[in-house]
């Protein structure tokens, strides 16, 4: 008569059990030491060099909440105009961006031969490293020898100041943002391809257009995809600091003089490294605080499907 073999029974109080549990905690131990040496480590720090006067090269000098009140008080460390100029910033792109990689997305999802080299050409901007792109991008606006306004020329439109004129330099660089919708439009593209086809028939049978199909089945089966672009989007834009470094400096006359570049400035230009902690710690709070207001909306506009 065969005998039964009974499992291995993992309790509190079992050598299998805490063998598991070390070995558990032995694997995960590199990121948590990489998240308390390289992530919290360094949070605290900056909170701590928030409340204080510190110039890297001279000992930090406890002074309260004087650097916090300063950001908003002291007009000529234009923190204020600085965080307006980025949200105006984000307020432009974000939306710009989604709008675009979704028609992007509309686009080549379509059915049609060839369409994966089309996918690959709207990708390859993506790829391409950020500093080249910028370089380019700085080469061809250039109002004197641009190949930009070369072209406007040609057509017998007149040229564009682009980033040499307070009045055009930001929303040069909003339009800008939308070179690298590939990866929002890859996103977007997955989304898409995730729709059940039996909707859409059934949306046809019923009689519905195109724009009753696209507003009542694609747009819902996407809030999802639009929900998780919206937020990294907005983080993403809170931080924008390369372009306005590399092309403008902040300028001409500070019109895109972003809130990282202005931390940048405070941090490794003037020395003020307690000033820019507190800077980067409401930026922190204000990215927080969008975050948490569009995960409480969330609700009211993103559809999830639910799994019975």
């Amino acid at each position: 008569m065969a005998t039964q073999l009974t499992p291995l029974r993992r309790t509190r109080h079992s050598k299998l059990y805490w063998r598991d549990t070390i070995e558990g905690y032995a694997f995960i131990m590199p990121v948590i030491l990489g998240l308390i040496l390289f992530v919290f480590g360094p949070m605290i720090a900056s909170l701590y060099i928030s409340f204080t006067e510190y110039s890297i090269l001279q000992a930090p000098v406890w002074v309260g909440f004087r650097n916090y009140v300063d950001m908003f008080t002291r007009a000529p460390l234009r923190v204020m105009h600085s965080l307006w100029v980025t949200i105006v910033y984000a307020a432009a792109s974000v939306p710009l961006v989604l709008v675009a990689a979704l028609g992007a997305a509309l686009l080549l999802n379509q059915k049609l031969r060839g369409m994966r080299y089309f996918r690959t050409m709207l990708y390859i901007p993506t790829v391409v490293p950020l500093v080249a792109t910028i370089f380019v991008w700085g080469w061809l606006l250039n109002p004197s020898y641009g190949l930009v306004n070369a072209a406007l020329k040609l057509l017998g439109l007149p040229p564009g100041t682009w980033l040499s004129e307070p009045n055009t330099a930001l929303p040069t660089l909003i339009l800008l943002s939308v070179w690298g919708i590939g990866g929002s439009m890859v996103i977007f593209l997955a989304g898409l391809q995730g729709i059940p086809e039996s909707l859409y028939e059934a949306a046809k049978i019923d009689g519905a257009n195109e724009w009753h199909t696209f507003r009542h089945i694609t747009l819902p089966q996407l809030s999802p995809t639009i929900f998780f672009l919206l937020i990294t989007g907005i983080i993403s834009a809170f931080q924008y600091f390369a372009p306005a470094f590399i092309l403008t400096r902040g300028g001409p006359l500070f019109a895109t003089y972003f809130y990282n570049l202005n931390l940048y400035e405070k941090a490794f230009r003037w020395q003020f490294m307690g000033l820019a902690s507190a800077m980067a710690w409401l930026l922190f709070v204000i990215i927080i605080a969008l975050t948490y207001i569009l995960f409480r909306s969330s609700n009211a506009w993103v559809f999830y499907e639910v799994k019975r």
